[in-house]
């Protein structure tokens, strides 16, 4: 089970399941609840990769508002192994929900530094690190940086995956 470190008002609780990406994965998620927002945190595991496959790990970030003011921005997620970080890239940015129902999957440009994060939606970011995604096996940790609310940096616990 993953944990935060100082909470601060933050919950975290595991559980939830997600669609399959269209490959063979072993999808975890867990959602992380404070500050009017609720994260949504899916580590996607491929577990046969064709040859020549992009072998980084994909881990998806989606949020859910309860009101307006939100953004997300580069540097958006560091993901820590051991003494060392790595920023994330964003591979895919989906709106999944709006006005709280859900639509066909919207992209949006995947190249943005900032983006909104109205009220209503849920937008779910699919984002890469630049390590083989078998550096994760003994543990790491995932550090949102990026959460705005009314132009304020929000503080989000590191989340620790072991």
């Amino acid at each position: 089970m993953p944990r935060i470190e100082d909470g601060g008002g933050w919950k975290l609780s595991e559980g939830c399941r997600v669609y399959r990406y269209g490959m063979l994965t072993d999808p975890d998620c867990d959602l992380l609840s404070g500050e009017g927002i609720v994260i949504q945190v899916t580590r996607v595991r491929v577990l046969s990769l064709p040859p020549g496959e992009d072998n980084r790990p994909a881990i998806g970030i989606q949020f859910q508002p309860a009101q307006g003011g939100w953004d997300f921005s580069a540097p958006f997620v560091a993901l820590l192994i051991g003494d060392r970080s790595y920023a994330a890239e964003i591979d895919q940015a989906l709106v999944f929900a709006r006005g709280g129902h859900p639509i066909v999957p919207e992209k949006l440009a995947s190249n943005q530094h900032l983006y909104e994060l109205p009220s209503g939606e849920k937008r779910f970011y699919r984002l890469r690190f630049p390590v083989d995604q078998s550096e994760l096996a003994k543990g790491f940790a995932l550090r949102v940086t990026g959460l705005h609310r009314n132009g304020e940096a929000v503080p989000v616990p590191l989340m620790k995956f072991e």
